[in-house]
């Protein structure tokens, strides 16, 4: 994959994850109950688990669906970070619904490429 395409795949996943940040914030906020806010933290604590969250579920769909080749790394490349910041943080919780993202935006790409190549035939 070239360098140019590999960008544009990065800052594809950085605009999803903010344009949908509210809304995996706000599913967060509504199962967990509300995050916890101090005088140093942001206006809307739930949104940066959101954006996470977003982050990781798009990073699993768009490289599974506009990568052509090793499609694993880029996968991982993606996701491996944020989930191993948050087992090395102890939020247990957020690693499982992390890999639980990560799982259905691959299920989904796979999905939609299934579709995709039983429409071309």
């Amino acid at each position: 994959m070239s360098k140019k395409k590999q960008i544009l795949l990065f800052f594809g996943i950085i605009i999803s994850a903010f344009i949908f940040m509210p809304l995996f914030g706000s599913l967060y906020e509504n199962f967990f109950g509300p995050s916890s806010s101090s005088f140093w933290s942001p206006s809307h604590p739930e949104y940066f688990m959101g954006f996470i969250f977003s982050f990781l579920f798009f990073s699993s769909f768009l490289s599974w669906f506009f990568v052509k080749e090793k499609k694993n790394k880029y996968c991982l490349a993606y996701s491996l970070p944020f989930l191993i910041f948050m087992l090395w943080l102890g939020s247990f919780e957020e690693l499982i619904i992390g890999v639980g993202l990560v799982l259905f935006g691959w299920l989904l790409a796979q999905g939609v490429l299934a579709v995709k190549a039983k429409m071309g035939k």
